[in-house]
């Protein structure tokens, strides 16, 4: 009971956070691929797809959570040096 009580603690400050960053408009995967962005130095699509946390989602909804947060300008997308195929995800400060 009390770990619920805490996790519900836990739940309610991280909406508080989210709102005052202004990402409380953001979906859950949304949020979370932001977050991974954030947390990862390369991230790309290939590296979220990989993370366990993310194997929940199919290839899709993650391509779709990445190209929100591109239109909504929070990242960006610029071209790896190493894998002219790979676009690193970086966030907009």
């Amino acid at each position: 009971m009390k770990a619920l009580e805490k996790l519900f603690e836990l739940r309610r400050s991280l909406d508080t956070y989210e709102r005052e960053m202004g990402f409380d408009k953001l979906s859950e995967v949304e949020k979370s691929v932001l977050e991974f962005v954030v947390h990862s130095k390369d991230a790309n699509i290939t590296r979220i797809t990989k993370d366990a946390y993310f194997f929940k989602y199919s290839l899709s909804t993650i391509k779709r959570a990445v190209g929100v947060l591109l239109s909504e300008n929070i990242i960006t997308a610029t071209q790896s040096s190493l894998d002219k195929r790979s676009m690193i995800l970086t966030y907009n400060k």
